[in-house]
């Protein structure tokens, strides 16, 4: 280089500048981007608290039943919420059974079959299947009876499941009660069925369960029979026993199901009002990729934690969300008479710097449900228009309208192309600097231009210096 400058390293340094308000909107783009997935994250969090309340809205979240058994060793109970409060005797006179049949000798009897003088070397018999169909079972000469329970078993149309030992076979229905037979046809023309299972058609059929209930007779086909929602699973048949069954109001379950909810929407509004009071570091701008690369990963780490905080700080979409949320939980539902508040059964509001943070006092829910567990059910989930709706449905409705704004502010991170407010912004700075690389990549090579136009000039210079001397230096001799 002629000039004897570091051309390389100013060209550097110019670049730099000149990148400065490139790497300003690259900052903008991320910070943009960082918010979006603060919002997305924001309706991951009403999206569980809405889902809770709409459960909350369900009458069978609060019509929960309890069932005891006096006798679960005879019969055990599970309540779902269509059953009755009551009391119920019942007696199982009959347990539902399987049809099955042991066929002795089979064994010896198949291989009779094939040793026989000029004996077919394959035979078939034909089994009715649970679909009420007979099925073909094909025995070669070499199978023995193992092989052929094997058959039945991997036929699943058949519903039947075989065990061999020794030289007998069992064959029992995997379905219970009457409709469930055992019928092996014997008219086969080789007769091997006649000759290996013996004679005649049904060979054994099962037995319905038999319960009485109150006085009523009821017959099942399984051991599991269901009483207007009381679900009751049969294990032992005793005529003499009468067993009792209880079924009560499961106060505890609802009690816990409205702690569960009391407490995720505490959780939540916490969260979402620290993030409203988050500060912002102003100091601490997204770090470029030329910034990173100088620095160590966790310095890189505690650099973008505070780039990163504030990002939600005082945002009026989030803050009217979580206002509209603590307006639906307050007041009255109308048509109600003993209980139409949350404070009337235990869940009132903190004070005004808690931010709408709700306390329940479960003594005063309990004594509610116990008194009057319809109308607390109602409480939550009465269908109708603003004052008349029940407090869930309620919350849903503002949930979901707030979701609603926020996806259009940030949409969903499951969308194929993201048409929100933010995602256009995060395209106009995409395009933007696309056009700002492309300028500072002209910019770089005009200055390259320059300085290597001047190194040339430079260069003719000095070459016209160099001839100048020379001719001086022969002027001089001569």
């Amino acid at each position: 280089m002629y000039s004897g400058l570091d051309v390389e390293q100013i060209i550097e340094d110019l670049m730099r500048v000149e990148r400065i308000p490139v790497d300003r909107v690259f900052q903008q783009k991320v910070q943009t981007e960082w918010k979006r997935d603060a919002y997305r994250d924001v309706n991951m969090k009403f999206l569980r608290l809405r889902n809770m309340s709409f459960d909350m809205g369900l009458q069978g979240t609060f019509d929960r039943r309890t069932a005891v058994s006096s006798r679960e060793d005879i019969l055990t109970v599970t309540a779902t919420g269509g059953t009755q409060e009551g009391s119920f005797e019942l007696t199982v006179n009959k347990l539902a059974t399987a049809a099955r049949t042991v066929y002795s000798r089979a064994g010896s009897k198949l291989n009779a079959f094939f040793e026989e003088e000029e004996g077919p070397e394959e035979a078939s018999f034909s089994l009715l299947g649970a679909d009420g169909e007979y099925h073909e079972i094909s025995v070669a000469r070499n199978d023995d009876l193992f092989s052929i329970a094997k058959k039945i078993n991997e036929n699943k149309a058949l519903g039947i499941q075989a065990f061999t030992d020794g030289e007998d076979i069992s064959l029992t229905t995997r379905a219970t009660g009457k409709q469930a037979k055992i019928e092996i046809l014997v008219d086969d023309p080789d007769g091997f069925a006649a000759r290996v299972f013996g004679d005649g058609e049904v060979k054994s059929i099962g037995q319905d369960a038999e319960v009485i209930v109150n006085g009523i007779g009821i017959t099942s086909s399984e051991n599991t029979v269901n009483l207007n929602g009381l679900v009751v699973q049969l294990h032992q048949a005793d005529e003499d026993a009468t067993v009792r069954v209880n079924v009560t109001h499961d106060v505890d379950a609802v009690v816990d199901r409205i702690k569960e909810f009391v407490n995720q929407y505490n959780e939540i509004v916490e969260e979402l009002n620290s993030a409203l009071r988050e500060e912002v570091f102003r100091d601490f701008p997204p770090l470029t990729d030329e910034q990173k690369a100088e620095m160590s990963d966790k310095e890189i780490e505690l650099w973008e934690e505070r780039a990163r905080s504030g990002l939600l700080r005082s945002d009026r979409l989030i803050s009217g969300v979580l206002s509209d949320m603590r307006l639906a939980l307050g007041g009255a539902v109308e048509g109600l008479e003993e209980y139409k508040s949350l404070a009337d059964i235990g869940i009132t509001t903190g004070t005004w710097f808690e931010n709408g943070k709700l306390y329940l006092n479960e003594e005063k829910l309990r004594s509610a449900l116990s008194d009057n567990a319809d109308e607390v059910r109602d409480l939550f989930t009465q269908a109708g228009e603003g004052k008349e709706q029940g407090f869930a449905k309620r919350l849903t409705e503002v949930l979901d309208r707030g979701m609603e704004r926020i996806t259009q502010t940030a949409g969903r991170a499951t969308s194929v192309y993201d048409d929100s407010f933010l995602g256009e912004r995060i395209r106009e700075y995409e395009d933007r600097l696309e056009a700002m690389e492309e300028r500072l990549l002209r910019t770089e090579e005009s200055h390259w231009r320059r300085f290597t136009a001047m190194e040339q000039v430079l260069s003719q210079l000095y070459a016209q210096s160099d001839w100048l001397y020379q001719q001086l230096l022969g002027m001089q001799g001569g």
